[in-house]
């Protein structure tokens, strides 16, 4: 018998199923919720308990349970290196080191959110940009007077760093910049605003096969378990739409 789901809830699912209507939305949101609870009918079923340290809060519970059923019924086979090899070459020169970058930056630091900070903090900006472009010798003498980095302490250097250590937006625009510049324009970030110097870069090199099998391993086995995974709740996603039908039918 199928659970008696009360609007409330299914209210509360509906910001997770953005759909074209409000209809279709309220049908995945009840298929969703129906769903959950067919998992943890059968985790129960099963006799699968929570595991320890999981069962604090209902929901960290009801997680751990789903979490142990899929991972009894949903099995992946060995990932071979022939599989590893057929990814690695499908899209040559995707593996690649990441590029390396010598930089220096002058943050000028405002909360962004606050519309007269925000505008103070880029006129400054803006105004130390400018005297940079004509004397591009004061960078460090400039973020030691006013940089909210620690780094202005150093005169803004921030060493040998790749796009993950620092903002996209920063990534973007040293990418772009051609080394031995200032960037003219202050860069926004959440932090303030950013004068950029890039001093080098070293674009990154394409990895040997050797060097990256297992990370191309790991990631083959997420994919086929996240297939098999579909594949599993399918079947009972099938289950409450036709008893979702035969609702509507009779209703």
């Amino acid at each position: 018998m199928s659970v008696v789901l009360s609007e409330a809830a299914i209210a509360a699912e509906l910001q997770h199923h953005p759909a074209p209507n409000r209809a279709e939305a309220w049908r995945r949101a009840e298929l969703a919720l129906r769903l959950r609870d067919n998992l943890l009918a059968e985790a129960k079923y099963l006799g699968i308990a929570p595991r320890p340290g999981d069962g604090a809060v209902c929901e960290l519970e009801d997680e751990s349970l789903i979490s142990q059923l899929l991972e009894r019924h949903v099995q992946v086979p060995d990932i071979s290196d022939a599989a590893c090899r057929a990814e690695y070459d499908r899209v040559p020169g995707r593996f690649r080191s990441p590029a390396l970058f010598e930089a220096a930056h002058i943050l000028i630091a405002a909360d962004m959110t606050a519309p007269l900070q925000r505008e103070t903090a880029r006129e400054e900006a803006r105004r130390l940009a400018t005297l940079l472009g004509e004397r591009p010798g004061r960078f460090a003498a400039l973020a030691r007077e006013h940089s909210a980095c620690p780094t202005g302490a150093e005169g803004g250097v921030l060493g040998q760093i790749t796009a993950r250590d620092v903002t996209p937006e920063i990534a973007t625009m040293l990418q772009a910049m051609t080394p031995g510049t200032i960037c003219p324009v202050p860069v926004p970030t959440r932090h303030g605003y950013h004068i950029l110097r890039l001093d080098q870069r070293e674009d990154g090199r394409e990895l040997p096969y050797e060097a990256v099998r297992e990370t191309i391993r790991e990631r083959l086995r997420r994919r086929a378990w996240a297939k098999a995974a579909r594949a599993y709740t399918a079947t009972l996603i099938n289950v409450q739409r036709s008893e979702l039908d035969q609702q509507e039918t009779a209703s």
